[in-house]
């Protein structure tokens, strides 16, 4: 799990993160940690590595040891944070022995993770990429338009069955056009390109990717720099450093022999494991990542509403701490439509609707919220009114 190195998406939550480590930002009044575990648990996972800042290590490590209750055995690794998602990577090498799985800190979903590895143990994949449709955009109450998902697009190129990954490029990495070489549309003659799906930073890799990643150390960022130098590599006659040398010969498939056909005759490249590149597009469930200020907050409303297994938000207006009697008060000043924490407090003709309370705020007397995020430990005095905001932790107002 990538707890809090990303490849540019942290900047778009300033100021929360200068804060509050990115893995530890609340969703729902759960960390954001807690979803990727959530997620791997239930997929079986024992053993889960988490990379993250040496500002953010003891935070980290401090809430895993007060607040993590799952059976996954959790290694924390403090790695440098100007590190990039494939620096991450070589950082880890020594832990990592097989093929594994990689996380985004800020990926929320409830797909099932046994079928992506489906796809890359029976295509026999060097890599497998989970992509995803775009959210369609619900604008909140008192909320202004926002740029979509923080303005992504990415460029992604499939064969006629939509699993082989041809082309995936970020918008902002291509300048005037697209190209795909011959060799490609000639082995794939039925190409499928399209920017409506995203890349959802999940990805699985074989093992050997990390030798590869030892000796070409241009290559910093998973996204925009390792996914597409292997699925260029599908195409050139050229093996790449670490790439394995083929045992024994076995019977070829279609795909294996499209992957010759991709390649110059080359008795060199004919003797390594073939580089294939496969994705799983994702659309039947809730994926998204809180890579933005507007993500992260759009992410707060969407997780309570969604009742997928993997989406483990914690409960909302049972107010377990609270009497029979201060149920019923609440119930008439906090919106069913509402998630608030413990210890919470609110004042005479105060309401709040649409929003997200952390635990132990104190809202005052005639108080209106709506659409707001507050973090834990916020009081709001008399007399606030508050729409679209989203307060961190410790704020009095």
């Amino acid at each position: 799990v990538l707890g809090d190195h990303d490849d540019g998406g942290g900047t778009r939550l300033y100021p929360l993160n200068e804060v509050t480590p990115k893995c530890l930002l609340p969703v729902a009044n759960r960390p954001l940690v807690m979803y990727q575990l959530a997620l791997l648990e239930r997929s079986g996972f024992k053993d889960v590595i988490v990379a993250t800042t040496p500002k953010a290590r003891d935070e980290l490590v401090n809430f895993m040891d007060q607040g993590y209750k799952g059976s996954i055995k959790v290694d924390i690794v403090e790695v440098d944070e100007n590190c990039e998602t494939a620096d991450v990577l070589r950082a880890l090498k020594e832990k990592i022995t097989k093929d594994f799985v990689v996380v985004s800190g800020d990926l929320v979903t409830d797909v099932y993770v046994h079928h992506l590895a489906d796809v890359h143990r029976i295509n026999d994949a060097t890599c497998t990429v989970l992509l995803r449709p775009p959210k369609q955009e619900v604008k909140q109450p008192g909320s202004k338009p926002a740029k979509g998902e923080g303005g992504n697009v990415d460029f992604v190129a499939l064969d006629a069955k939509r699993t082989r990954l041809l082309c995936l490029e970020s918008a902002a990495d291509v300048e005037d056009k697209l190209t795909l070489p011959r060799k490609v549309l000639r082995s794939y003659p039925n190409v499928s390109i399209t920017n409506k799906i995203l890349d959802a930073h999940f990805y699985i890799f074989s093992r050997w990717i990390l030798d590869l990643l030892e000796e070409e150390t241009e290559i910093r960022s998973i996204k925009t720099e390792l996914v597409p130098y292997l699925i260029k590599s599908q195409f050139s006659s050229k093996s790449v450093p670490g790439q394995p040398v083929l045992v024994s010969e076995e019977e070829e498939d279609e795909d294996e022999k499209a992957d010759e056909s991709l390649v110059d005759d080359d008795a060199e490249r004919s003797k390594f494991v073939p580089i294939r590149c496969h994705a799983l597009i994702y659309d039947g469930g809730y994926c998204s990542r809180a890579d933005s200020l507007h993500t992260y907050k759009e992410m707060n409303f969407e997780v309570p509403r969604h009742q997928g297994h993997s989406v483990p938000w914690e409960p909302n207006s049972s107010f377990p701490d609270k009497t029979d009697e201060e149920k019923r008060a609440f119930a008439k000043k906090v919106g069913s439509d509402c998630v608030v924490g413990e210890g919470f407090a609110i004042g005479e003709k105060s309401s709040i609707k649409k929003s997200v309370i952390g635990k132990h705020c104190s809202i005052g007397s005639n108080v209106k919220i709506v659409n707001c995020i507050l973090h834990s430990h916020v009081t709001i005095q008399d007399n606030c009114n508050l729409t679209g905001c989203v307060i961190s932790n410790n704020v009095y107002i």
